[in-house]
């Protein structure tokens, strides 16, 4: 009995004088460190958008990291491409998961992607907290998920705005280019919602493949039967070549696509064929003098060299980055993921630089912020 208090003792002694942070954090989390996962199409049909992604993650962390990190805790990201393949996506999270020790995952790119590794972060206890995912998929909103947090607005937001301003400027002839995939349906169902909410139906609709090998076989479905506007649920690739491809065989319908569009490389690629074409964004006028968020923005990019990367993808993802910043702050130097996904849900009415994000109980959607630009003369947005 005698020995059994004395090996009680020692392990009380032991509970005491053990750092708190170290029993209490979990996964991805020690004195000096947080991990922080994504998973990323760095190849792909994605590539465009990819650079812009890691590029400002990095160089904003890098600065918060600077300064002292979270409550003395450097950020640490660990980088991995699936090359837009959900099959990679799900190998690779689970190896941040089980190897790195990930605490979250940020920016996961392509909804079939995301929707596939949804039962691994979910099987977690704590499950993995996952941040601002680029997708406005309805599988993520509808119904929320506790660990999930959207900060961009949903694709039925944006099609929603994309059909309210055809149909207000009278419009006949609607149609729609979908990728082949769970965004292009996800996309092609809001589509199809907006206009039978005002009584419509769509003219016409056509998939494409994530690898263009049948952009010929929609530029004919589509153009067979004239249509006034294109509303285009692409990404990467195929947005650049079903334009091009199209433009050769008519210049009669206006193209107009989703903010995955807006990332300044495939801007570029498109070159004069992307005159005039509609984007949506989900975050304001990247090269606005007037709002903060903006200026603060290419600041960033001008401390890292990349001051000509300018692009509404590059600001959500700064958004992105300057949200799990405040999320990680508020959770307190006790951090565990329950204390994180409690510490994001006070983001109510949180000004990020006259961009407002807004959480809270059950509230896993940070933003409904749609507008529309257009492309202009040397590859220039304009509004």
């Amino acid at each position: 009995m005698l020995n059994m208090r004395r090996v009680l003792g020692g392990l009380l002694t032991l509970v005491l004088l053990a750092p708190w942070g170290a029993l209490r954090a979990g996964p991805g989390v020690t004195d000096s460190e947080i991990v922080i996962g994504q998973s990323l199409g760095l190849t792909g049909p994605l590539a465009a958008m990819a650079p812009e992604l890691v590029n400002i993650t990095k160089t904003y962390l890098e600065g918060i990291n600077a300064q002292g990190g979270i409550h003395g805790r450097r950020i640490r990201v660990v980088t991995e491409d699936d090359g837009y393949r959900p099959e990679n996506t799900v190998r690779l999270v689970g190896k941040m998961i089980e190897q790195d020790q990930v605490f979250a995952l940020m920016n996961l790119t392509g909804t079939a992607n995301v929707g596939a590794i949804l039962p691994l972060l979910a099987k977690e206890n704590p499950p993995v907290p996952l941040i601002s995912p680029f997708t406005g998929a309805d599988l993520l909103r509808d119904p929320p998920i506790n660990h999930v947090f959207n900060v961009r607005a949903s694709y039925g937001d944006e099609v929603e705005k994309l059909v309210q301003h055809l149909t207000t400027l009278g419009v006949p002839r609607i149609s729609v280019l979908w990728m082949n995939n769970g965004f292009g349906k996800d996309g092609l169902a809001g589509a199809r919602k907006s206009m039978e909410k005002r009584g419509l139906k769509l003219h016409s609709d056509a998939p494409i493949e994530a690898d263009s090998s049948d952009v010929q076989k929609a530029v004919q479905s589509l153009s067979a039967g004239e249509p006034d506007a294109i509303i285009m649920i692409t990404a990467g690739a195929p947005t650049v070549t079903f334009i091009k491809a199209y433009r050769k065989v008519s210049r009669a319908a206006r193209f107009y696509t989703t903010s995955v569009m807006g990332s300044q490389s495939t801007i570029q690629a498109l070159g004069p064929d992307g005159v005039g074409v509609v984007v949506t964004s989900v975050v304001p006028f990247p090269w606005s003098q007037s709002l903060p968020v903006a200026r603060e923005y290419r600041d960033v990019l001008k401390k890292a060299g990349m001051q000509a990367s300018v692009s509404f993808i590059g600001l959500e993802t700064f958004i992105n980055a300057r949200v799990l910043v405040e999320g990680l702050r508020r959770a307190g130097k006790d951090l565990t993921r329950p204390r994180f996904i409690q510490a994001m849900e006070s983001l109510q009415h949180l000004d990020v630089g006259g961009f407002e994000v807004d959480f809270g109980k059950g509230v896993r959607q940070g933003s409904r912020f749609v507008d529309l630009t257009i492309i202009g003369t040397g590859g220039k947005f304009t509004r």
